[in-house]
């Protein structure tokens, strides 16, 4: 019995890491309300969850708050520069739905492909940008070479968010909670797995 209520207990661990897990989701789904700041966002929430899976002591709100304010601006001007970009995304999924059923097969390909390494680039982005202090060009520069040089975990990467996102979609009415509560950082707890391998290597080169 005492064995059963020892914090080191697998059941305990798991809770925790899951509870940790809403709390960011929540600040992250918060600080992400008014769109613009989004990119901050993001950033705060991968500046925790690589923290977490390395075992780190985290302090989830406080270094939430401390990452969010610090890369800001960086992360805030980035953001708005991606903004476009999704927009036109959209607008091309709706002017594709419109056209002939022969021809939409090969520009969804397209489309998706596009997308799909666009949001790499973002994804390390915001990664590199909670972790180490460049300027924006140099940070999407070592973004894309980065998710190159590493393509076997960046395809993974993309395999889980996209896993996840045709989940949401499929079972979006009975997963709202799960959303509120672990809807971007579970995905996200998933790649931090797969890219804190880098940022070890990374920090070991530097």
């Amino acid at each position: 019995m005492p064995r059963l209520f020892n914090q080191s207990n697998l059941f305990f661990k798991v809770m925790g890491v899951v509870f940790d897990l809403a709390v960011l989701n929540i600040l992250t789904l918060v600080c992400s309300i008014p769109i613009v700041t989004a990119g901050a966002s993001f950033t705060a929430m991968h500046y925790v969850l690589w923290h977490m899976v390395r075992g780190e002591e985290t302090y989830i709100a406080r270094q939430f708050f401390e990452a969010f304010t610090r890369n800001f601006r960086q992360a805030t001007l980035f953001w708005l520069g991606c903004l476009p970009f999704i927009a036109l995304v959209w607008l091309n999924v709706l002017v594709i739905q419109e056209l002939p059923a022969e021809n939409r097969w090969l520009l969804f390909a397209t489309l998706a492909v596009a997308a799909l390494v666009a949001t790499a680039i973002t994804e390390m982005y915001f990664v590199l940008l909670s972790r180490y202090e460049n300027r924006t060009w140099t940070q999407l520069k070592n973004a894309a070479l980065l998710s190159l040089g590493y393509f076997p975990r960046t395809i993974a990467m993309m395999l889980v968010l996209a896993t996840f996102a045709a989940i949401y979609i499929l079972f979006s009415t009975y997963l709202i909670p799960l959303l509120i509560f672990l809807g971007l950082t579970l995905p996200q707890y998933c790649c931090a797995w797969l890219y804190n391998p880098i940022l070890v290597h990374l920090d070991e080169r530097n």
